[in-house]
């Protein structure tokens, strides 16, 4: 992390085509949302929250386009932190979120030391880029759940059950991130069951209490639905729901099988899970496997998210013996490198990208030189070659959006139309630079498909104690490169 930052400060003061763009674009909307409910407004609304967006910052921060809402489609509870960061001048409120995005990275790389023992190194270089750089330009939310996972599943490993499920209910910041890993606690631990009752009532109550109860409501039964219509046709969309959308499948059709595909990932995650935690005698399976299934389709999944399936990976990394660590380095590190960012990260991410792959596949795969430099140079070659098939020709939104916008109306009505009018603009590199991300995804839950389904003995009769896979086992230290 120390690395990405000295990296950017120096060659960004030297060339601004150098730094990211677009900066904080995410964290604005989330600003402006809180902002509107400290003063008692509507957070999904288009205004109060436009003008908000639309308020002058200084460079390199991202200012609003005009006639554009963006939206914040976080529920009630997940904007209780922005609620706070907006009694503070927006530049200090993003210094002291993005602080927050960098602790949050560092108590994931914490937490999954001491679950697997593996090198600080390779976890430092695997959730530097997406967990960290990216999620700080943009101004995400996602580190925190990724945090929370990856804490959790280090409690499970101790047995300590409902610190575990404490730990587990702050992924909810990102609930289609974070259910999955609560639902599995919930029905497979007993002891998880009253503390996430009990932070569940406590969402519900900030969210009442805060945003009222017409408003919670409002986001459950208009504002999901919409912003999940209104990311179908976004190029950097990882989701089943986009999927369908390049196959011209109708919009309300495509999200409604999305949802449907979530739903059935979600179910086969938790029992997964079981089995997974189950054969390896390891409880912290519990909450890493479901998050990991849950990011395949769906009706919305974006590369800030794919993080979450990192515990999980380097969990079963740890788990796994020669012939498959391999594999599973390789797909850490296409799952490390958020790939679909490359036109918002700007030109030292091919640095960046290049010398993570060389990191993780020196610690994870194989340490011989030829490897290492072939990662490198493999990634330095297929970020260039996004690059190459971006076009530059990308429509203008601002006339659709000054002749349909409505202050009334949710904030994904314009976002609608601007997804609308640059989201598929360069659909063909976009939908290439998914491809290692979806790859790295594939194998892990590959892995913990066939680690669930082979037949295998009982951890009785395999010689497991049955407090093993229920969280009490000792911390397994791994040795790599």
């Amino acid at each position: 992390m120390a690395f990405v930052l000295c990296a950017i400060a120096g060659f960004g003061a030297a060339r601004p085509d150098v730094r990211p763009s677009d900066l904080l674009r995410d964290f604005n909307a989330f600003y402006c949302a809180g902002d509107a409910m400290l003063h008692h407004a509507d957070p999904y609304r288009a205004e109060p929250l436009g003008a908000c967006e639309r308020t002058p910052k200084p460079k390199p921060f991202l200012t609003g386009l005009p006639a554009l809402a963006m939206p914040a489609p976080l529920p009630p509870y997940a904007l209780v932190p922005f609620v706070a960061l907006a009694r503070l001048p927006y530049v200090w409120a993003a210094v002291v979120w993005t602080g927050s995005i960098l602790a949050c990275v560092g108590l994931a790389v914490y937490a999954m030391r001491r679950l697997t023992g593996i090198a600080l190194v390779p976890l430092v270089a695997a959730f530097a880029l997406t967990d960290g750089y990216a999620s700080m330009c943009l101004g995400q939310v996602a580190p925190v759940a990724v945090a929370a996972i990856a804490f959790a599943a280090m409690l499970l490993r101790e047995g300590r059950d409902k610190a575990a499920a404490l730990a587990a209910s702050f992924a909810m910041i990102e609930p289609h991130v974070g259910l999955p890993a609560c639902l599995a606690l919930y029905v497979w631990r007993r002891e998880a069951r009253l503390p996430l009752v009990t932070a569940a009532l406590g969402c519900a109550f900030l969210s009442f209490a805060l945003a009222g109860i017409p408003t919670t409501f409002e986001y459950v039964r208009e504002v999901i639905p919409a912003h999940a219509l209104s990311e179908v046709i976004n190029e950097k969309q990882f989701s089943l729901t986009y999927a369908l959308h390049r196959l011209h499948v109708p919009s309300a059709l495509a999200v409604r099988a999305g949802e449907a595909w979530y739903l059935g990932m979600l179910v086969a995650g938790i029992a997964i899970a079981r089995d997974v935690a189950r054969r390896l005698g390891d409880g912290a399976a519990l909450v890493t496997i479901p998050p990991a299934l849950a990011l395949v389709g769906g009706p919305f999944v974006h590369v800030i998210q794919m993080p979450a399936a990192l515990p999980a990976a380097f969990l079963l990394y740890g788990h796994s013996g020669p012939k498959l660590r391999p594999v599973l380095g390789v797909a850490i590190a296409a799952l490390a490198i958020p790939w679909i960012q490359f036109v918002n990260l700007g030109t030292i991410f091919v640095v960046l990208a290049s010398f993570a792959a060389a990191v993780l596949i020196a610690t994870l795969v194989d340490a011989r030189p030829l490897p290492v430099a072939g990662a490198a140079i493999c990634a330095l070659l297929f970020v260039e070659q996004l690059t190459y098939l971006i076009k530059s020709g990308i429509g203008d939104a601002l006339p659709a959006l000054r002749a349909h916008y409505d202050p009334a109306a949710l904030a994904e009505a314009s976002w609608t139309l601007y997804v609308r009018t640059i989201g598929s603009a360069n659909a063909a590199a976009f939908d290439l630079a998914k491809v290692p991300t979806l790859l790295g995804l594939g194998t892990v839950v590959t892995v913990a498909a066939v680690l669930a389904f082979r037949p295998t003995k009982t951890p009785a009769a395999a010689g497991i104690p049955s407090a093993a896979w229920q969280g009490a086992d000792p911390s397994r230290r791994i040795a790599t490169r």
